[in-house]
């Protein structure tokens, strides 16, 4: 990220447990909490557009046995976006007949009753 890039501020409420483990983390790799942050952002970006591509996301030991997959839970799972899933519900259909056909029957189906 460069120096002309404008930053957005986030505030941003922890558990102290979760603050620590991002404290820790932050040390380990020796860079700052906001840092740590902005890469779990990225991971799990990699994770989801992972999983909408069908793939899986995995940590392999050195001879490449995964041994860790990461998967996301049913609620943590993309939900399509509202206008494309209503989209996704419009569109044709395939029959054998006629459009006159089709009309003829609608038509001939229609029943008239005296009440």
């Amino acid at each position: 990220m460069t120096n002309t890039q404008k930053m957005v501020r986030l505030n941003l409420d922890l558990s102290p447990e979760l603050n620590q483990i991002l404290d820790e983390l932050a040390n380990k790799i020796g860079t700052s909490k906001s840092d740590v942050l902005r890469q779990a952002i990225t991971l799990m970006q990699i994770m989801i557009i992972a999983k909408e591509e069908t793939k899986k996301l995995g940590v392999p030991e050195v001879n490449q046995l995964i041994l860790n997959e990461i998967i996301l839970s049913s609620e943590q799972q993309p939900k399509p976006h509202p206008l494309k899933a209503f989209l996704e519900t419009f569109g044709t259909w395939e029959d054998t007949r006629t459009a006159e056909e089709i009309i003829d029957e609608i038509y001939s189906s229609r029943t008239v009753s005296d009440v």
